[in-house]
């Protein structure tokens, strides 16, 4: 059975009525209903806009404010940075400048040193070969005195066998000089 109420009312029928009555009170319009409706909108509007219209456009004005310093703050470092930019490329530029000036001279300096390096590696060869050509000469010299002694000598052992006769050192040595003088006169090709 059905649960009851103290009227003895069922659910079912509670139900009917309320739904009933609910619809009619939002087709009709009534006036007592609006004028409590909008007497209270009014009283609330005009408390909230008391307590809290103020504080709330205070904070919205305080965000404006904030967000426009923020900007602007922004604005003041983008400027900034734009200028630390600028002198960094300027930087740069002068240190880059800098850096192919020193290179340059480097590579001038460096030439400089290796002409420099040729010319004594030059003066040392030039030194040298005449330091040669003079010892060869020299050794070609006493090549040539010996060589004339022992032709000297070796003409004397055969005139000496072919004469069978002796003469002395001093004799024989002026013998072959004047021996090879005359030769050396005939002909260009026997000088020493």
């Amino acid at each position: 059975m059905p649960a009851t109420f103290q009227n003895s009312v069922t659910f079912e029928t509670l139900k009917l009525d309320l739904t009933g009555v609910n619809m009619e009170a939002l087709i009709r319009p009534e006036f007592g209903l609006m004028f409590w409706t909008i007497l209270i909108f009014v009283l609330l509007v005009l408390v909230l806009s008391r307590t809290a219209w103020k504080p709330l456009m205070k904070a919205v004005e305080e965000r404006e404010h904030a967000i426009r310093r923020d900007r602007e703050s922004a604005e003041k470092a983008r400027a900034e940075a734009e200028k630390i930019k600028a002198e960094l490329g300027q930087a740069m530029a002068s240190f880059k400048a800098e850096v192919e000036r020193r290179l340059a001279e480097a590579g001038a300096e460096g030439n400089r040193e290796r002409l420099l390096v040729i010319e004594d590696a030059r003066k040392s060869a030039a030194l040298l070969i005449e330091s040669a050509r003079k010892e060869l000469e020299t050794s070609r010299n006493d090549l040539a005195r010996e060589l004339k002694e022992k032709v000297a000598e070796i003409a004397f052992m055969a005139a000496e066998k072919v004469l069978l006769k002796t003469i002395d050192q001093k004799a024989n040595t002026e013998l072959v000089g004047r021996f090879l003088k005359e030769l050396e006169s005939k002909d260009a090709k026997y000088k020493l």
